[in-house]
């Protein structure tokens, strides 16, 4: 499973567990001579000491960081534009639908099927020709 909250991007290197991390950090506390009462905010960042309880592997949190992926070329400088456009068009869809968003892109692309289906459309050339614009807009040919 992918992470969307607290644990977002952070994945053990060594054993790839995703699930759970002890993570040193620091909180403010009340402290009485009877004890402490409620806390504020935890906070760790990317220096803060972790480990995986999976493996034991440990370090700096920033070691746990997935990397993300390096993005191909972008030769005439749109593709920014062409993420947000499409962004904005997953973000309709999942309001529209309620999925959540590890599985957006793929119920889209099967109501766009359902969609082709019914509007004449051929999906799969249709989705050779998209793979055709993608690779000119990575390479510039």
């Amino acid at each position: 499973m992918t992470n969307t909250n607290c644990l977002e991007g952070i994945r053990c290197p060594q054993c790839g567990n995703e699930d759970r991390f002890r993570i040193a950090a620091t909180s403010l506390f009340t402290v009485t001579d009877d004890g402490t009462d409620d806390y504020a905010d935890v906070h760790w960042d990317d220096a803060s000491y972790a480990d995986c309880p999976e493996c034991l592997r440990h370090g700096t949190l920033k070691d746990f960081r997935a990397k993300p992926a390096p993005l191909p070329p972008d030769p005439d400088g749109m593709n920014l534009d062409r993420t947000s456009w499409a962004d904005k068009a997953i973000a309709a869809f999942r309001d529209a639908t309620g999925t959540d968003r590890e599985d957006a892109l793929s119920d889209l692309l099967a109501d766009l099927m359902h969609w082709a289906d019914r509007a004449g459309s051929s999906f799969d050339e249709a989705l050779d020709r998209a793979r055709g614009h993608y690779g000119a807009e990575t390479t510039g040919e």
